[in-house]
């Protein structure tokens, strides 16, 4: 069985609605927020990169939906890296047949805030709304992100 082919159909209705969407291109981690000075306060701020990060994500669900779910929620994310083109053929073929897994940047931890940060407010009204959670860094001919959000039940009433 294919890393990418779990399934976690845990409680799921049919009424329940499930998105796949995939990013293109280069994987970006979450950044640490930068300080500036302003006067004599303190001001934080996110990188530029994780804001355009950020923004291509929420771009690529709303291409495939506009639908802000308000039940609780499965997020999976797979962060597919591409090899280095330097990299050998045999150490290529190993890689894609997991025999080496994928342990480079950015971290799982900086990729799952990144995701979470932009479908806030985009695919769900708030990330507390994530009640699972499923994360695979793998090496790939092609580096993407591929995101599945799935409700999975409701959502205690306020």
């Amino acid at each position: 069985m294919n890393s990418t082919q779990c399934e976690l159909n845990l409680g799921i209705q049919a009424d329940y609605k499930k998105f796949w969407f995939t990013v293109p291109g280069a994987i970006v981690g979450k950044g640490r927020p930068r300080f500036t000075t302003v006067g004599k306060y303190v001001r934080a701020y996110t990188p530029k990169t994780t804001v355009d990060y950020e923004k291509k994500i929420a771009s690529y669900y709303h291409q495939k939906t506009n639908y802000i779910s308000n039940k609780a929620l499965r997020v999976k994310i797979f962060a597919y890296r591409e090899i280095p083109k330097s990299t050998t053929k045999k150490m290529r073929r190993w890689l894609l047949e997991k025999l080496y897994l994928c342990t480079v940047k950015p971290d799982i931890d900086n990729i799952i805030k990144v995701v979470l940060d932009a479908l806030n407010k985009v695919a769900y009204h708030d990330d507390i709304q994530v009640c699972q959670l499923v994360i695979m860094r793998e090496y790939a001919e092609e580096e993407c992100l591929k995101v599945c959000i799935e409700e999975i039940g409701e959502k205690k009433p306020n």
